[in-house]
């Protein structure tokens, strides 16, 4: 099971509140699949847990539901969800869309400051769960540079949406040696690119990473619900 997660960003429920910081706890759990597909979320056994009262829970369970992140059944529980290969890659081609947007309609300068990867040499000098820390957060932190371009909050949040929900899939993707260092290449380029100014070819290297994610997306995804069937329910009485 991978340990590193997303941060726990609160968008709209207040990150200082119990049901704000309960979400926050709640969709890094689900997002890292850390959960078997198909758990019922028995709000007592979460607020048990997490040492808090049903009030907080129902809310963050209501936050992530309306995110689709967990699936709300008729009769008014919750239960965790596999990953779908269709959604992932709608994440995938909203985010594209996003950056490239930003990139051709930027009025910020481009700050190249920590976005570049250390090659195979420097990689071999940590362990495995600290080299796909240090690349997915560089990834992530890119793609809300990027997004952060045009002055627009909002995108940025969005970017920072898509970061979270597809965290898991691309800590999977560069636990792949051969794909860690074709995408650290392709990120290196498109930060120099941005870095001259040239949006032109900087969009042509984004399409170019796109169709080749929207292409390993399946196997991906088998391979992540595949690890979540042998996750432990951590709700189990």
């Amino acid at each position: 099971m991978l340990e590193e997660g997303p941060d726990a960003r609160d968008s709209d429920t207040g990150q200082n509140s119990k049901a704000g910081q309960l979400y926050g706890q709640l969709k890094s759990l689900f997002v890292l699949q850390k959960l078997p597909p198909g758990t019922r979320l028995e709000m007592a056994s979460v607020a048990k847990r997490f040492g808090v009262s049903i009030t907080p829970v129902r809310e963050a369970l209501i936050l992530l539901a309306n995110e689709r992140i967990i699936a709300k059944e008729s009769n008014r529980s919750y239960v965790t969800r596999p990953l779908v290969a269709q959604e992932v890659r709608d994440d995938y081609e909203a985010a594209f869309m996003t950056a490239r947007y930003c990139i051709e309609n930027r009025t910020a300068h481009f700050e190249a400051t920590g976005l570049r990867i250390g090659g195979a040499q420097a990689a071999s000098q940590w362990g495995v769960s600290d080299r796909l820390r240090s690349i997915c957060q560089t990834i992530e932190l890119l793609y809300e540079r990027i997004a952060g371009l045009t002055g627009n909050e909002r995108l940025v949040r969005q970017m920072m949406e898509f970061n979270d929900r597809t965290h898991y899939v691309r800590q999977l993707d560069m636990r792949n040696e051969e794909r860690h260092q074709e995408t650290a290449a392709a990120m290196n380029e498109l930060v120099t690119l941005l870095e001259a100014g040239d949006a032109q070819t900087a969009v042509h290297n984004l399409k170019q990473q796109f169709h080749r994610k929207h292409e390993l997306i399946p196997t991906l995804v088998r391979e992540g619900n595949l690890a979540a069937l042998e996750s432990v329910n951590l709700f189990a009485e």
